[in-house]
């Protein structure tokens, strides 16, 4: 056997026994091969490797132990001397005493069974001694007794003490001169990248100051898979020091799993496939080399996915909490009130802020339903996304879609240019609000179902899927349930919304939380003109507390509001004042009785009398309110409540005060 010297110098044979080492030793010299042998244990195997490259060594071949040994080190390249049939074929060994013979094999390696046994005339079977140990002890202890045993000498002392024949199997010439023309091949390819490298080392420096410059991490490889440039990015995303120089070695030995040489068999590549590398998981795009037609390697650029989906937040913010003002600013400490039915509505309402799950608000009119909307995205996991809010009774049914999924330019006549985005992309990673969700078309009901079903929207014009991230917050003054039965509400929306179920208590249910919220109104109104007349306001927010505003909160607001101004006028006496109290409260007492007659007729009965009406009776106390402070002075009284003696006499007849 010719064998050349050259390339011996980076070959190094590692061997776990001194056994093992006189094999190699001896079939070496057979050989004609000068290559260093090292005895090493299994678990100074890496530390020998690193000390040997140093050294120059480039190609270690392992003898005498599993081939599981070659995972220790993945930058290391290294190949197994593996036993063959030949080597079996050669163990000698008494034919006619043993029914049996049994292989002892590691994994990778090959014996023909079927040939030894006809050249033997004895049954022969293998068993893969790679497996772990319990699974041995089994084997062997259900093993034939009158079987012999052929295998490396590291298993001869277990199976002679356990009562076994067994005949050490000798490593042939020819296998030995196998592994070192496989190691050959890999060295001379080894030092021909080495070489190549050094010639283009310039080139490829100054190639890094530019990769350096991105936050991308680029990694570039041959068509043979070795790594051939890597920014700093990439030793980042290994979790990798930079003095372990990646440049040179086969990918394969870098990242587990890669794709990037299957990546040159694809003319596109592979564009935005999610991978997972030891600093997360990135988004990667690998694209083939091509140089004069031949592909010549693969590029792969890798970028943090959690980076990019913050990026995409922001942009998304960008485009909707700066521009369009998507955002919620209250929270539950701006719900007023500490009754036991606003303190228990809002526990509830804490609970579902971190669920993801849809929440149906059910309420009257002003109850302050988006209020607690806000108040449950600013408490949950998606507080820094956006909070949109959709009236679903404002908008025109022809734009409903157009508003709720966006559309793509040109989709249809008056379409902005460049298209537009809807509000279900502009709440992605936030909350959309539907606001008055029982006033939606039929038809639309049937496209929100779907998009809260599968989480994604298509553009009206467009072909393409966009993935929505969005948690569904809708809210109604209605009764869903008959909205159903009367056909104006779809039943699977419904049951689909209501997974979360939240009532808004109103404000007469609730009448000892009036007084504090008059009171936060009134200070946000005017807090001076408050403070000014903070005794009359009092008197006022009480009688407001008996009465049942029927607009709940955004009543009361209101009524205050208006009040708050005709106080500002000093033409404005405070009969006046009286007056317009007495109005508002009387036109929402109309309403109410409406309301009443319609729904109880036959229960109740209407009463026009003046002294029947809650505004008369506040009157009515007010003057003898006013006569009492004043020593039963009519003059005196007058003036405090603002009118003339005579409009007092005239009152107190018609109210039927006596002094």
């Amino acid at each position: 056997m010719d064998l050349r010297q050259t390339y011996f110098d980076k070959i190094n044979f590692i061997a776990f026994s001194s056994f093992n080492a006189s094999e190699i030793e001896k079939a070496l010299l057979k050989l004609n091969c000068a290559i260093e042998v090292s005895v090493c244990d299994e678990e100074y195997v890496s530390r020998l490797c690193r000390e040997k490259m140093e050294q120059g060594k480039t190609v270690f071949l392992f003898y005498g132990m599993d081939s599981r040994i070659v995972e220790y080190g993945r930058d290391i390249c290294a190949l197994m001397v593996r036993k063959s049939t030949i080597d079996f074929y050669k163990t000698d060994f008494d034919k006619a005493k043993y029914s049996k013979a049994v292989l002892l094999l590691y994994n990778g390696e090959e014996a023909d069974c079927d040939f030894l046994s006809q050249k033997w005339n004895v049954a022969v079977e293998s068993f893969n001694i790679s497996c772990n140990e319990s699974a041995r002890n089994a084997f062997f202890e259900s093993a034939d007794k009158n079987a012999v045993f052929i295998g490396p000498e590291d298993f001869a002392y277990e199976l002679r003490r356990r009562g076994f024949a067994y005949k050490t199997v000798n490593l042939s010439y020819e296998s030995v001169f196998k592994a070192i023309d496989s190691a050959k091949e890999i060295a001379a390819v080894k030092q021909w990248e080495e070489e190549k490298n050094k010639k283009n080392e310039l080139r490829l420096e100054q190639y890094k100051v530019v990769f350096n410059f991105t936050n991308d991490a680029i990694l570039a490889i041959d068509e043979n898979g070795i790594i051939i440039a890597a920014n700093d990015m990439v030793y980042k995303f290994l979790k990798r020091d930079k003095s372990q120089r990646l440049e040179g070695q086969h990918i394969y030995n870098v990242i587990k799993g890669t794709k990037m040489i299957k990546a040159m068999e694809k003319d596109g590549g592979d564009i935005g496939d999610i991978f997972d590398l030891p600093y997360g998981t990135v988004l990667t795009h690998r694209i083939p080399i091509e140089i004069d037609g031949q592909k010549k390697g693969v590029v792969s650029t890798f970028q943090d996915l959690a980076v990019l989906q913050e990026h995409e937040k922001n942009a998304r913010l960008s485009l909707t909490k700066n521009k369009k003002g998507f955002f919620a600013k209250y929270g539950f400490d701006d719900i007023k009130g500490s009754s036991s039915a606003i303190t228990e509505t809002k526990n509830v309402a804490k609970s579902y802020a971190f669920s993801d799950s849809t929440v149906l608000i059910l309420g009257e009119t002003g109850t302050g339903k988006e209020l607690f909307a806000q108040s449950i995205h600013n408490a949950g996991f998606r507080s820094s996304g956006p909070f949109v809010a959709v009236n679903c009774a404002a908008i025109p049914k022809n734009l409903l879609e157009a508003e709720f999924f966006g559309y793509d330019e040109g989709s249809f006549t008056g379409a902005s240019k460049g298209g537009k985005m809807g509000v279900f992309e502009m709440a992605h990673m936030g909350t959309i609000f539907l606001d008055e969700i029982g006033e939606m078309p039929l038809e639309m009901q049937v496209q929100l179902l779907r998009v809260i079903q599968e989480k994604e929207i298509r553009r009206i014009g467009s072909d393409r899927v966009i993935p929505v991230d969005v948690r569904v917050i809708a809210a109604t003054n209605r009764d869903l349930q008959k909205e159903v039965a009367k056909g104006n509400f779809r039943e699977d929306l419904y049951y689909r919304l209501d997974v979360l179920e939240l009532k808004i208590p109103p404000l007469r249910k609730r009448k000892e939380d009036i007084e504090e919220i008059a009171i936060e109104f009134l200070k946000d109104i005017d807090y001076r003109s408050f403070k000014a007349n903070e005794a009359l306001w009092h008197e006022i927010i009480e009688e407001l507390s008996k009465y049942e505003l029927r607009g709940n909160i955004r009543e009361l607001r209101n009524i205050l509001e208006r009040i708050t101004v005709m106080m500002k006028n000093s033409r404005i006496n405070t009969s006046a004042l009286f007056t317009e109290i007495n109005r508002a409260l009387e036109s929402t007492q109309r309403g109410e009785q409406t309301h009443r007659r319609k729904s109880t007729s036959a229960k109740y009965e209407d009463n026009d009398s003046p002294d029947d009406t809650t505004a008369q009776q506040w009157e009515k106390r007010r003057i003898i309110a006013a006569l009492k402070n004043n020593g039963l002075s009519r003059k005196k009284a007058a003036q405090e409540l603002g009118i003339s003696r005579s409009t007092l006499w005239n009152k107190m007849k018609y109210y039927k005060i006596e002094l």
